[in-house]
């Protein structure tokens, strides 16, 4: 007998909440197999897979109604060459997306790793750098380093700039112009 399992089952192997798990009910991506005498919905190996599933989906970035159409492609297929071309029609654009997202997550990998280095790099002597504006102004700092140190009280005593991306030519208060790097 297969087990049977609860929504607080599902949300604690795939560390989501059972609030997650009833929302993708709600938008009918799930459903219980049954429901106990006392209403608690009950569900089995099957539906947790198909919760990592749209869970996954989800990280891929793809929405409620395309991870609805992908759940529903099975409907109306007559044998396994018409499931195989629903396949082979839909899945590529899923395939581009996911290399997509693949390689914007490995670019801020690397930029993560290199704002580590430049910090390490660049507050050796706390000392000698008055404030992160300093770090953050040094030629050939990280994006990440640029955006969050120039946010936030500076101790350097000058103007801290906005969030935003950096310019070339910007005026401050007293209407000079400086080059920001």
């Amino acid at each position: 007998m297969e087990r049977v399992l609860t929504s607080g089952d599902l949300a604690r192997a795939t560390g989501e909440t059972v609030r997650t798990v009833r929302f993708y009910e709600e938008q009918g991506l799930l459903q219980p197999n049954a429901m106990s005498e006392g209403g608690h919905r009950r569900y089995d190996r099957a539906a947790l897979e198909q919760l990592q599933l749209i869970l996954d989906f989800r990280e891929l970035g793809l929405s409620i109604p395309d991870i609805r159409a992908l759940l529903a492609m099975r409907e109306g297929c007559r044998n396994a060459v018409e499931f195989r071309q629903l396949l082979r029609d839909r899945l590529p654009a899923h395939i581009a997306q996911a290399r997509n997202r693949i390689e914007r997550m490995r670019r801020l990998e690397t930029e993560l790793r290199q704002a580590l280095s430049s910090v390490a790099e660049n507050v050796s002597d706390p000392s000698t750098v008055p404030c992160p504006c300093t770090v953050a102004s040094r030629n050939g700092a990280p994006r990440i380093v640029r955006v969050l140190a120039r946010t936030g009280e500076c101790a350097g005593g000058h103007v801290s700039l906005p969030p935003g991306p950096a310019s070339q030519g910007r005026q401050d208060g007293d209407g000079a112009s400086r080059s920001i790097a």
